[in-house]
């Protein structure tokens, strides 16, 4: 009899295991590329003021140093979604002579602000997406502070 109660309490512990999803934070990597960064790119500019808007690019070429690629990846992981920029830099000497990529210098002016354009230092403010606790609180029986 106590097997029986044991194996059973086992089983339902292992299929209530089973439906617990853990959480997966947001993955992020590369070098943030914000619009509004890219607005204040210029054609001539120095390699070092790129190095000063857009930061270290995130692969140099060592067989080709007047190539510089900044990547940029963010995978959201409730909507299985991942978002990617890339962005090319070539020079010509230590001068910028073409930007490729996700964006065309051309129309840099016009972009929108991305959503990393929006963040104030690195602090997103969202709505909570937990539902509030308590049957009697979501009746509206009770009420939390």
């Amino acid at each position: 009899m106590k097997t029986k109660l044991s194996l059973s309490l086992i089983l339902c512990a292992t299929l209530l295991g089973a439906c617990i999803k853990p959480y997966q934070p947001d993955v992020q990597q590369g070098n943030i590329i914000n619009n509004s960064d890219l607005r204040e790119i210029r054609y001539g500019m120095t390699k070092q003021e790129i190095l000063f808007i857009l930061g270290t690019p995130m692969v140099i070429d060592p067989f080709n140093e007047q190539r510089w690629d900044y990547f940029y990846s963010n995978r959201d992981q409730r909507k299985r979604q991942t978002d990617q920029r890339l962005i090319t830099a070539i020079f010509d000497g230590d001068k910028l002579a073409k930007l490729q990529g996700d964006v065309d210098l051309s129309n840099v002016q016009s972009l929108e602000p991305s959503t990393e354009d929006k963040q104030h230092g690195g602090t997103v403010i969202t709505e909570p997406t937990q539902r509030e606790k308590g049957l009697l609180n979501r009746l509206g029986i009770i009420k939390s502070k």
